[in-house]
């Protein structure tokens, strides 16, 4: 779904001040590239007063989407401290809260789609604080910056122009279309293209509005999962214990086995987990091992990490007491 990044501490703006000025040189180019993008976007349907006010202030490429897209440290973390990290006591004490509030959307939800309504509040908790931080970067002048400088150039502008038509169609104001640095909008943190292809309209009121709506918000969650691959009725992993001489070859992405076969090699897999039930092995840096499922595998097309598929699961059963 989801194009992700690592969130760079304070400081960024600091250094952004030391930069020189853009050159003539620079401006007349991102002009000129903004002149091609604008025939693009009114060929496509785009009024043309609409791209001019939507890159109202998009008078050069934005410094600091630049220093965020080009300067992501790798900081290792261990898997637990990620997720202690990122799923704190705090933010299970308000998931809970969150769950109990909008208990009876999310029982609606999960009826329709079939998907653990603990790991959509789960999801929404991890993405925004469930509302409470959805970003304030604005997504057509972002999404610019990337589409004309990075090492994804079309991939940018292809949600570019979908962000155009989101805006067009009245979906959302320019003005409530805000995001993170890089383009992912509203409580699920939906690219564009993932607004288009999964957003829905739960509470029927002719609006996609994963902004503002809670019910919208939380019904395209669900709607992303189930079209990628949730199972209904089977959990995401389990924890397990790996016998000493388990060889590392068996973890891949590719080795599925039962749960009976995992067991025949030595795997403590715990009880309860019914023995035809196919998972592979992961070990994320510094454990614990998981059996994990297909619906590990489908929250990674949210987000292509164990560390966070991990996170979602775990910080699920905390907020659900299970």
């Amino acid at each position: 779904m989801q194009f992700k990044s690592i969130l760079i501490g304070a400081g960024v703006c600091s250094l952004l001040l030391l930069q020189s000025p853009q050159s003539a040189e620079a401006r007349g180019s991102w002009d000129a590239w903004k002149a091609d993008l604008k025939r693009e976007v009114v060929a496509s349907g785009i009024p043309p007063s609409l791209f001019d006010r939507a890159m109202a202030s998009a008078r050069q490429p934005d410094r600091k989407v630049k220093k965020l897209n080009k300067s992501q440290p790798e900081r290792r973390l261990s898997f637990l401290k990620y997720r202690s990290s990122r799923a704190d006591a705090a933010r299970i004490r308000i998931g809970r809260q969150k769950y109990a509030k909008y208990k009876s959307t999310l029982s609606s939800v999960e009826r329709r789609y079939g998907v653990d309504s603990c790991v959509i509040a789960s999801i929404w908790g991890l993405e925004t604080a469930y509302g409470g931080f959805k970003g304030s970067f604005p997504v057509i002048p972002s999404l610019a910056t990337l589409a004309y400088d990075s090492n994804r150039k079309a991939f940018f502008r292809k949600q570019l122009i979908q962000a155009f038509h989101i805006v067009h169609s009245g979906q959302v104001s320019l003005g409530q279309f805000v995001g993170e640095w890089a383009g992912a909008s509203g409580h699920p943190q939906f690219l564009p293209t993932s607004w288009k292809n999964y957003a829905v309209d739960y509470n029927g009121d002719g609006r996609k509005d994963i902004w503002n709506s809670i019910p919208d918000a939380l019904g395209s969650i669900a709607n992303y999962l189930r079209s990628n691959g949730w199972q209904a009725g089977q959990p995401w992993a389990v924890e397990v214990r790996l016998p000493r001489n388990f060889s590392r070859s068996h973890v891949d992405r590719k080795t599925r086995k039962s749960a009976a076969e995992w067991k025949a090699m030595g795997v403590q897999v715990p009880g309860g987990v019914p023995s035809s039930l196919s998972g592979r092995i992961v070990t994320p840096d510094g454990g614990p091992a998981f059996l994990a499922f297909r619906n590990f595998d489908t929250i990674m097309t949210y987000n292509n990490s164990t560390y966070y598929a991990g996170t979602v699961g775990w910080m699920a059963d905390q907020i659900c007491r299970r």
